[in-house]
């Protein structure tokens, strides 16, 4: 970087910027800010002049209208704020320093084990953060992991983007589930050759459901699949009522025990080991996005709690 040639823009211009687009109004702006609407226009047209074209189109009745240049420019700025945001923490050296938005995923059936650990231990070492998160399904959480609308998220660490980097976090082992009226309730452990003649309720949501599958391929096993669902407490209920048996990874926090819920789990007895290997639960984030220090710190205690 030559710094002669370095445009005189400062990160109070870029901050004024960002929050009128955000609001969509300069009065709204200066409200937030503190400060006369004159203040933030005056930044605003600096950038604008700096920049070499406009940023925004201001009309009285719908507020502030991005232009193209304007749109590249917010996105940009919003980046370098995060990063200003990170040195300022950086130099604090602490983690209850940090503040601002933070919104996370995590896939459907994980969010009942992850989420509530994960919250209080975030809140207890971040208190200024606002975490938000959203719960989905693989593919959904990797697309928005790569536009930008999810800073991190815990899935599955199988058929993951090369766009995306991981953390690893836990393993979870395959187990069967099946009703307490089941013949094999009482065993200590099943083989697929054990249920290959039970109708299979079958968890439908990659990446686990192909893992399943895959189980049942490499066991020489067509299963006999009654029911599809994305749900575990479908599935469970399904199991419960006696319509058939369940393999599943994932071992979800449930409301009651399994005996009042009338399912027994059985750990499934493992004759391939690789094809029995447990799926890796992991964080992950954008390769190419290079991470606030509120989603660096999300990492950090998602590793101490669960790594």
């Amino acid at each position: 970087m030559r710094l002669e040639s370095h445009p005189a823009i400062t990160l109070r211009q870029i901050w004024h910027f960002v929050v009128a687009a955000e609001t969509g109004t300069m009065t709204e702006a200066a409200r937030r800010l503190h400060m006369a609407p004159s203040a933030i226009s005056m930044s605003v047209s600096e950038l604008e002049r700096i920049v070499g074209a406009e940023l925004c189109i201001k009309r009285k009745s719908k507020g502030l209208t991005l232009t193209s240049t304007g749109r590249a420019v917010f996105q940009q700025a919003r980046q370098l704020l995060d990063l200003a945001d990170e040195i300022a923490s950086l130099s604090k050296g602490d983690r209850p320093n940090l503040r601002g938005p933070l919104t996370v995923g995590c896939y459907m059936t994980l969010g009942p084990t992850i989420i509530p650990p994960m919250l209080a231990g975030f809140a207890e070492q971040c208190p200024h953060v606002d975490v938000d998160f959203v719960e989905g399904y693989h593919e959904d959480l990797q697309q928005r992991l790569l536009d930008g609308s999810l800073d991190a998220a815990f899935l599955y660490d199988a058929d993951v983007s090369p766009a995306l980097k991981t953390a690893p976090l836990a393993s979870a082992d395959p187990y069967v589930l099946v009703s307490a009226k089941h013949p094999l309730h009482g065993a200590g452990e099943v083989s697929l050759k054990d249920i290959a003649q039970d109708p299979l309720i079958f968890f439908d949501a990659a990446p686990i459901s192909n893992r399943i599958l895959d189980m049942f391929r490499a066991a020489g096993i067509t299963p006999d699949i009654l029911h599809r669902s994305r749900s575990y407490a479908t599935v469970r209920s399904l199991v419960a009522s006696g319509r058939g048996v369940a393999v599943l990874f994932q071992q979800p926090r449930l409301e009651a025990p399994y005996e009042e819920l009338q399912v027994m789990l059985k750990p499934l007895a493992s004759t391939r080991a690789s094809a029995h290997d447990p799926v890796t639960v992991s964080l992950a984030w954008p390769s190419s996005t290079r991470l606030n220090a509120r989603a660096q710190a999300w990492i950090d205690v998602a590793v101490e709690l669960f790594g």
